[in-house]
Parts: structure tokens; C-alpha cells; sequence
């Protein structure tokens, strides 16, 4: 027996909540990056860009987060006031106040470059953001794994609730890393040729590496 919410007069004020979040998320997700005022040389340009890039869309992808943990927890506080849905509310609440407040945190401790920043650093910085992606990503499928055999399995109306909750949560997050994911496998490619680039071409040597491949 599966788990079926009654959403009565919230299903309609959930459902608007919802969509708005979709429509402003994709107008965050494709705004074009801002441009930086710093002053970029020549020999580091290319690399600069790129980390910056990453910056950037983190902001992006922390104000998307902040906002999806502010409307789970505004809307499962909704859900946990009815007596049938209050399991299924209480843990997107749980849910959205720990999202909502690791954005917070990721927002005001914010990382930034400048032109003394290395190649290195910036390599660095991507590889451990891509590692850190794809063991989310790991986790998201066990998130909704868990969520679908609580939900499905599950012997008391808790227990199914909180399954719904878990896979509903786990769903966006595989998404959401996903997208980072995507993105940060391309930075992360471009970083990886840079050396060869500037080693067959002649601009100056990537900061800090000099000439990488010798004939």
C-alpha cells in the first residue's frame, strides 16, 4: 500500500509555490555570467575565466538551493499542520531547513580568485568540486532508492510518508548535481588541455608550470 497525500486547499498554494520556484530557477539557471571587473593578463586569462566560471555558477546553484530549502520548509510546515500529511511535512521541513542552510553558509563564506590566484589552485579547486559532485550523485540515487522501499515496503503510514519525502528531496538533488556535474566535467576538460595549448602555442606559459610536454 503506497502512500498518497491529501493535499485538499494546500494542493493548489503547494503546486503555484512550486512552479514559481521552476520559472525563476530556470531564469537564474540561464543568465548569462556576470563579467568580472578584475583586469586579467595575458599568460592567465584563459585559466582565470574558467575558475571564475565555477564561482559563478556556484553563487547560482546556492541561491537555487537556498531557495528550494525555503520552500520545502514553508511548505512542509503547511503539510506537518495536517494531521494526515504532518510525517510527510515534518521531513520536508527537515529537509528544506538543512538545504536552505548549507546554501547560507556556501553564500556568505563564498570563495574568490584573483589575478595572483595559480593554475594549480584553480585545477585543484575544480577537481575537488567534481569529486565532491559525484559522491553526491552517488548519494542521491540511494536517497531515492531508500525513499522508494520506505514508500513502497513500509508497514506504517510514517514510515511511507517519510519514504515520499526522501524520494521527492532525493529527485531534485540528483538533478541539481547533476546539472553541476555536467558542467564541471567540461571545466574541468578545458583545464586538463590548457598545458597543451599553451605548450604548441605562443602565448605565454600557464603560471606556475612552465613548459609541460618536451620533444
Amino acid at each position: 500500500m503506497c502512500f498518497k497525500i491529501d493535499f485538499s486547499r494546500y494542493m493548489y498554494m503547494f503546486t503555484v509555490f512550486i512552479l514559481v520556484f521552476m520559472v525563476l530557477s530556470e531564469m537564474l539557471i540561464s543568465q548569462p555570467l556576470k563579467e568580472t571587473a578584475l583586469v586579467l593578463s595575458e599568460g592567465n586569462d584563459t585559466y582565470l575565466k574558467i575558475g571564475l566560471d565555477r564561482l559563478n555558477q556556484e553563487k547560482k546553484a546556492m541561491s537555487i538551493l537556498l531557495g528550494w530549502g525555503s520552500l520545502n520548509l514553508v511548505g512542509g510546515s503547511i503539510f506537518a499542520l495536517q494531521k494526515n500529511t504532518r510525517n510527510f511535512g515534518y521531513m520536508m521541513a527537515g529537509w528544506g531547513l538543512v538545504n536552505a542552510g548549507i546554501a547560507t553558509f556556501a553564500l556568505l563564506g563564498a570563495d574568490s580568485y584573483s589575478e595572483m590566484t595559480s593554475y594549480q589552485q584553480i585545477l585543484k579547486d575544480e577537481q575537488l568540486f567534481n569529486r565532491i559532485l559525484a559522491v553526491n550523485s552517488g548519494l542521491n540515487v540511494g536517497y531515492v532508492a531508500t525513499g522508494f522501499a520506505m514508500n513502497y515496503l513500509g508497514n506504517t503510514s510514517r514510515t511511507r510518508q517519510f519514504g515520499t519525502a526522501i524520494m521527492i528531496q532525493g529527485a531534485f538533488l540528483m538533478g541539481f548535481d547533476a546539472w553541476l556535474l555536467i558542467n564541471s566535467n567540461a571545466r574541468l576538460s578545458d583545464l586538463t588541455l590548457l598545458p597543451v595549448l599553451y605548450s604548441f602555442g605562443d602565448a605565454h606559459s600557464l603560471p606556475g608550470i612552465g613548459m609541460i610536454l618536451k620533444f
